[in-house]
């Protein structure tokens, strides 16, 4: 039976390729995405350990503000260690060597032409130059020397190349603080020959310069680094300072340190790579229809040999084990294939995104963890076996006698499946429109399990919708012999022509649900600028300069007194812990909120806040237990708590969620600037002369740009669209499966009908009337599909919209969307026809006829 089997694998090896193909995409997609994230990870890695290799023990801020370190966000400011605490340190018994450090991400230079100096991605440190240079293992002066007054600074090597400056130029650099002009005394670079350790710019100042430039005062410092005396361990060392030290700081060793540096970067890269490797699941799943066409129709032409093995002596088992052999090997080399190519693919991953981020990223070669290679040839191999399973079981139970007479089974009656399939749709449905919860967690579980089921209730009942739909879609080309042979060819094996539109259903099920979501996140953000904003002109930040970019929010009474100017207002934000509660909070003029942003009271009042007032959402007040009149505290990234006297609750807007305090109350935010300024013009024949004045009154801050709400929405709305092209090219690989799957099942039903075909010709059907006939059954099968998909895709996306999309989201079907979804499959069905309908053109009449 294992030569046997050997000899019929190698003899349809040609009809086993396409579903080889299938799996080859699927495992290779999934190899990248985890030997791509996990080569980046390890160079990063390496990196952190390597700047962190002559430290053993690390001292940092810590704080439950949100977005800060030990806060469970994004470290969006640095936490400041004070003087005291890095004087203290040095007491410590066993710490040989105590060094305060100054660095932190924000200081941009402006070049030549009066911009800042493109950021690629990497941070763009501001720091204090070290007062022994040589101590520092990684840095290396290369030109000049090192800052001594408060006007002086070096750059790093790959800065001073990018602004096109040199020692003795002048550069001007913003920070947390406005522009600032400095003298260039030094260029530095890594040793090693290195501009940087990974694309990271940096600017060194004098340490107070630096302290009150990029911590916001002086006497601080962003960490401490502990070098342990011989014979001290680390871990040893870490407890001593962290008895010194209190609660109140994050003691690490430099491992921990350095682990805690890289994870940082593995979040994204652990999001980003099961990203990619869901997709690559989603084409293993849906070429697992694939193959389950495929072993369903090749066991079907086979049927007389399995039956000559069982009259021969082979019993239910040996057959049954034959078959799940092939599919094993089919499933196993072709994950092997997919596994090398995936490796290079992981590899030429990490030089792209390097490429895109516009620094290449650290570390070389390539990292394949045996989890890896294990994980993607068992994926690979277990669903091919999967897939194969029902096939080989029903060719196990035909009678040997059974099988000689009949070369195919008639299908069987499908009423218990059509059952099934219903009762599992109705569950689906059930749970996708069942909001039991306002959780998110449990709205996600609910969405998922119900997408789940009314997927596998779709794909179950698909057998009983296919002769019907294809029936229907046909009337269109049943005018014509061909035409209507098609038609009929199509409807004679429903599960056949199921299984084939299900792996298409997949692809724009979830293609459609995400352009339902995207219109409807569009037509919401339409509203929001265009009716509920009532604004003319605003003042944005450049988004790439970081979250402490900005100007000086004292514009907003110079903004307010341009002629011509009805309401202005300054918006400034940042992360803050509030009644016990992580959050955002704004400071801006309440006063002229009301205008710009249709801010109404439900409680108490509207108006400019004094020091010490606070204005609250509904839902925060709800879910605080704060009304008017009670006072709560607000701490922010920097000093103190700040106690707030509620003067007001706001009813529900979309524009401003977050709790409104007075500019006066904002002097703990991480940055002292303003982000946006929102200006209403009295009449629109003056919104010119107010947009000159605006430019003028930021013509010195480069990271500033005077737009407009239509502009925003328009940068707001590309994004969108530029998500969903990247999901819908991630989807192109489902599609690209599923037309592999047509063209498959027509090349094996063509093998299936070689005498049929032939009797055709023979009677007077010329050559391109039996190409139109199989191009008329790709072309509903691949309708079929996308029909059915959209129908899914539309009720998931009604669904998400409905679920997490609140009062913002306003419910918007993208027709367009839609049609050219049923242009494209259109497009597939006839690709997928040109290899069969080649197949069958050029078929012997003859030979046709007389075959077995």
């Amino acid at each position: 039976m294992l030569k046997a089997m050997l000899r019929g694998l190698f003899a349809h090896k040609l009809r086993l390729v396409l579903s080889a193909l299938a799996i080859i995409l699927g495992t290779a997609f999934m190899a990248a995405a985890f030997v791509g994230g996990d080569t980046i990870s390890k160079g990063f890695t390496d990196l952190f350990s390597t700047v962190n290799k002559d430290i053993d023990v690390q001292v940092t801020g810590k704080s439950d503000v949100p977005g800060m370190p030990g806060g469970g966000g994004e470290s969006l400011v640095t936490v400041v260690v004070p003087q005291s605490v890095a004087d203290r340190l040095k007491t410590v018994d066993g710490a040989a060597r105590v060094t305060p450090q100054v660095a932190s991400d924000g200081a941009r230079v402006i070049g030549k032409d009066g911009k800042v100096v493109a950021s690629t991605g990497a941070p763009r440190f501001g720091g204090a130059w070290p007062a022994d240079p040589s101590s520092d293992s990684i840095l290396e002066l290369r030109e000049g020397a090192g800052p001594v007054a408060p006007d002086q600074v070096v750059l790093s090597a790959n800065l001073a190349r990018s602004a096109d400056v040199k020692v003795g130029d002048h550069v001007e650099i913003i920070t947390l603080q406005p522009r600032q002009k400095f003298t260039v005394t030094g260029i530095a670079g890594v040793t090693g020959g290195r501009d940087s350790l990974g694309g990271e710019t940096f600017v060194y100042f004098t340490q107070p310069v630096a302290q009150e430039l990029m911590l916001g005062q002086t006497d601080v410092y962003s960490n401490v680094d502990i070098k342990a005396a011989p014979g001290v361990p680390p871990d040893e060392l870490k407890k001593r300072v962290e008895a010194a030290v209190g609660d109140g700081y994050k003691v690490l060793t430099g491992k921990e340190s350095s682990e805690a540096q890289a994870s940082s970067i593995q979040g994204f890269l652990t999001v980003f790579s099961t990203g990619l490797a869901v997709f690559g699941f989603l084409a293993l799943f849906t070429g697992a229809f694939l193959i389950f066409n495929t072993f369903s129709m090749l066991i079907a032409q086979r049927t007389r040999e399995l039956a000559l093995y069982r009259s021969f002596g082979a019993d239910k088992g040996q057959v049954l084990r034959s078959v799940l052999l092939e599919s094993v090997i089919l499933g196993l080399v072709a994950s092997l294939i997919g596994l090398v190519i995936g490796i290079g693919l992981g590899w030429l991953l990490k030089w792209a995104l390097g490429a895109i981020s516009g620094s290449p990223f650290p570390g070389s070669g390539v990292v394949v963890r045996p989890v890896v290679i294990i994980g993607t040839l068992l994926a690979g191999t277990l669903i091919t076996l999967l897939a194969a399973l029902f096939p080989a079981l029903r060719a196990s139970r035909v009678a040997p006698i059974e099988a000689m007479r009949e070369a195919a089974r008639p299908d069987r009656p499908m009423g218990r499946l059509t059952s099934a399939g219903l009762v599992l749709l109705a569950a689906g449905i059930v749970l996708l429109i069942f909001k039991g919860t306002k959780t998110i967690d449990n709205n996600v579980i609910t969405l998922g399990g119900g997408t789940l089921l009314t997927f596998i209730g779709a794909v179950l009942i698909a057998p009983a919708l296919s002769r019907p739909v294809t029936a229907a879609i046909g009337k269109l080309v049943d005018w014509a012999v061909p035409g209507r042979l098609g038609v009929r060819n199509t409807g004679r094996n429903p599960r056949r022509t199921a299984l084939t539109a299900a792996a298409l259903m997949i692809g724009v099920t979830l293609a459609t649900g995400a352009g339902v979501f995207a219109s409807s996140l569009k037509s919401g953000l339409t509203n929001l600028f265009q009716q509920d904003l009532d604004a003319d002109l605003m003042l944005q930040t450049d988004f790439a300069a970081g979250p402490t970019a900005g100007f000086d929010p004292a514009l907003t009474p110079r903004l307010q007194q341009i002629p011509g100017v009805a309401a202005a207002t300054a918006l400034q934000q940042d992360a803050v812990r509030m009644a016990d509660r992580n959050g955002f909070a704004a400071a801006t003029d309440a006063e002229a909120a009301k205008t710009l942003f249709g801010i109404k009271p439900k409680a108490g009042e509207v108006r400019r806040l004094n020091q010490g007032e606070v204005l609250l959402n509904e839902a925060f007040a709800n879910e605080s237990g704060l009304k008017v009149g009670d006072t709560t505290t607000m701490k922010a990234a920097r000093g103190d708590p700040v106690t707030l006297k509620v003067i007001g609750i706001l009813e529900p807007n979309q524009l401003i969620g977050s709790p409104l305090i007075s500019p006066l109350d904002a002097s703990g935010f991480r940055s002292a600037l303003a982000q946006q300024a929102y200006v209403k013009v009295n009449d629109p024949s003056q919104l010119n002369g107010v947009r000159d004045q605006m430019k003028a009154l930021i013509a010195d801050n480069p990271e500033v740009t005077v737009t407009d709400p239509s502009a925003q929405l328009k940068q707001a709305t590309s994004f969108l669209d530029l998500m969903l092209t990247v999901l819908n090219v991630l989807l192109g690989l489902t599609l690209l499966v599923a037309i592999l799957g047509v063209i498959n099942t027509l090349l094996l039903s063509v093998f299936e009908r070689t005498r049929e075909l032939g009797l055709l010709r023979a009677i007077g059907m010329n050559r391109s009337k039996m190409g139109w006939m199989i191009t008329v059954e790709a072309v509903l099968i691949s309708l079929f599909g996308a029909l059915l998909g959209m129908v899914l895709g539309t009720a998931l996306g009604v669904t998400l919209v409905k679920i997490f999309g609140g009062d913002f989201l306003k419910l918007t079907i993208p027709w367009g969307y839609l049609i050219i979804t049923l242009i494209a499959a259109i497009i597939a069905g006839l690709l997928a026809a040109l290899l069969p309908a080649i197949r069958a053109a050029r078929l012997n009449v003859l030979e046709a006829i007389s075959y077995e």
